[in-house]
């Protein structure tokens, strides 16, 4: 079997508190700089989670260091984040793959492989067929420990936001 993963891009990881844990990284294991996102209804108004009209209200900070980008994430508010973290506590949630297959395509091999549909899969609806910011959660929790996060690269349309950076 060919590997549908061409290169390890992200390492998320839930945590309680972004500024603490932030604070953690720089101190003890120096990563940095971070830029600080807060993903909400002002940046995707019109977001699809599951093909349902929702929100993952989240504040993240991103890290590039060795190669790759770690995503330390902080539940804003009720949310499958918020119910994994209360489950699980804080630790490595996922992983970020670049896939050599199509996105939709992964999605239905991991469903025929192992039955499982996405823990999430999110696309921003913004009117635009094949635009706008999509990605999944591969549910493989049981069979290797963690999620897997694809992103459908093919889209076209940019993802503006405003970043802060420590």
């Amino acid at each position: 079997m060919q590997p549908k993963f061409t290169h390890l891009m992200q390492l998320g990881i839930l945590v309680k508190d972004l500024e603490k844990a932030i604070k953690h990284y720089e101190e003890f294991l120096g990563f940095g700089p971070w830029k600080i996102i807060e993903f909400g209804p002002e940046m995707f108004p019109k977001m699809l989670v599951d093909g349902k009209p929702g929100m993952l209200e989240i504040r993240c900070a991103f890290c590039q260091c060795f190669g790759m980008e770690i995503e330390l994430i902080q539940p804003v508010s009720d949310s499958v984040y918020k119910t994994w973290l209360e489950e699980h506590g804080p630790g490595l949630h996922h992983i970020a793959v670049r896939t050599k297959d199509q996105f939709g395509q992964v999605i239905r091999d991991v469903k025929e492989r192992f039955g499982n549909k996405p823990w999430i899969h999110a696309k921003e609806d913004n009117g635009k067929d094949g635009e706008g910011m999509e990605f999944a959660y591969l549910d493989l929790a049981e069979e290797m420990g963690l999620y897997v996060e694809i992103y459908n690269e093919a889209r076209t349309g940019g993802l503006p936001y405003e970043t802060t950076e420590r």
